[in-house]
C-alpha cells in the first residue's frame, strides 16, 4: 500500500510538470522551464535545552499545480555527538482547491522514523455543501518499541455550512 501511494504522488507530480521545447537555428532542442521567485521561509530557534532550524517554501507553482516543501533538523544540548537529534521533511502537492496531498517522515534518533502520506479530493462542492473522498497512510519504523503496524484508512467526508 505504501508503494502505491507513493508512486501515485510520484506520479501526480510528473505529470503536473510543464516541458515546452524550442529549437534553435542550428536544429538543437532545448527544454524550457518556468523560473519563477517564490517565498521560501528558513526558521531557527534556540532555547535553554537545544536548537532547531527549518526551511519551506514553494518548489514549483504551474497552472494550478502546487508543490511546496520543508525539513528541519534539532539538536538537544544534552546529547552526545555532533548530528542531529531529530530530522524530518514534508512535502505538500495541490491542484486547485479540489486535489491535495503530502508525505512526510520525521526521525527521532534512538526513537525511530515516523512516515505518513495521505491525499484528498473534492468531489462534490456548492456554495453551503462538499464532500471529499481522503486516504491516508502512517507507519513507525525501529526505535525501542520496535516497527509499529501500519495504520491507513479510506473515507468520505461531507462538510457544510449551516
Amino acid at each position: 500500500m505504501k508503494y502505491f501511494v507513493l508512486l501515485a504522488i510520484v506520479v501526480t507530480v510528473v505529470a503536473a510538470v510543464p516541458v515546452d521545447v524550442v529549437e534553435d537555428e542550428e536544429g538543437q532542442q532545448y527544454y524550457l522551464v518556468p523560473v519563477s521567485r517564490e517565498k521560501r521561509g528558513t526558521q531557527w530557534g534556540l532555547s535553554g535545552t537545544g536548537a532547531t532550524v527549518g526551511h519551506s517554501g514553494t518548489i514549483a507553482n504551474s497552472g494550478g499545480h502546487r508543490l511546496d516543501g520543508g525539513a528541519y533538523a534539532g539538536k538537544n544540548f544534552g546529547s552526545h555527538g555532533a548530528r542531529p537529534d531529530q530530522v524530518g521533511g514534508r512535502l505538500d502537492y495541490s491542484h486547485g482547491s479540489r486535489t491535495s496531498a503530502f508525505a512526510s517522515a520525521d526521525h527521532a534518533r534512538h526513537y525511530g522514523t515516523d512516515v505518513n502520506a495521505g491525499v484528498r479530493h473534492n468531489v462534490y462542492q456548492n456554495k453551503n455543501f462538499g464532500v471529499d473522498v481522503t486516504g491516508q497512510y502512517g507507519r513507525h519504523y525501529g526505535g525501542p518499541s520496535g516497527t509499529g503496524r501500519a495504520s491507513s484508512g479510506v473515507g468520505v467526508v461531507g462538510h457544510g455550512t449551516f
